[in-house]
């Protein structure tokens, strides 16, 4: 894919990877607890790496205004940690950041889709119990197949867009030059 392509599909990762975190932690309506807001925080902060400059008192304030309110400002705020991101990776080594997300995205869809089979071979062996509740085993099969390929897309997602996240770039000097001046 062009780098354009997997840099708008990691936006769209992070924004969701956000909306998973912000509606896992923080009701949509009702009085808050600071407590609250600083383990969202420090959630997004673990997850998200480079989520700086975001405080309590910001969240509350975008949350007084409206769920929604803090939705759109915790998702910019991944939007511009991802960009931060792939500015501090590309100043270290340009092109080094596509080449990651590919990595990141073929070795995730690898590894979860090999659980994914197996998980299926499980679903195949026992759905034919469902038969006995009066219910289609292929429709049952079917329908337990979509829920698991939608867990794991949500995974891969999930996994891709946090090691985009901690992903660090290190400039590496040439070893040819080392061992040089070592054997003169």
């Amino acid at each position: 894919a062009a780098p354009e392509t997997i840099a708008k599909q990691m936006v769209i990762y992070a924004e969701l990877t956000v909306d998973d975190i912000l509606e896992a932690n923080i009701p949509r309506e009702g009085d808050i607890e600071d407590e609250l807001f600083q383990a969202t925080l420090a959630k997004f902060t673990q997850y998200c790496g480079e989520f700086g400059g975001i405080t309590v008192e910001q969240m509350k304030s975008k949350y007084a205004e409206g769920y929604e309110e803090l939705r759109v400002f915790l998702r910019e705020a991944g939007r511009q940690g991802y960009y931060k991101k792939v500015e501090i990776v590309e100043d270290a080594q340009p092109g080094l950041m596509v080449q990651a997300q590919r990595y990141f995205i073929i070795s995730q869809i690898d590894r979860n889709w090999k659980e994914h089979l197996q998980a299926m071979k499980f679903v195949q062996q026992a759905v034919g119990l469902r038969g006995y509740a009066q219910k289609d085993p292929l429709t049952e099969y079917k329908l337990e197949g979509f829920r698991l390929f939608q867990d794991m897309m949500v995974q891969v997602r999930r996994n891709v867009i946090y090691s985009v996240y901690q992903f660090k770039a290190a400039r590496m000097e040439k070893v040819e030059d080392e061992v040089t001046a070592d054997s003169s």
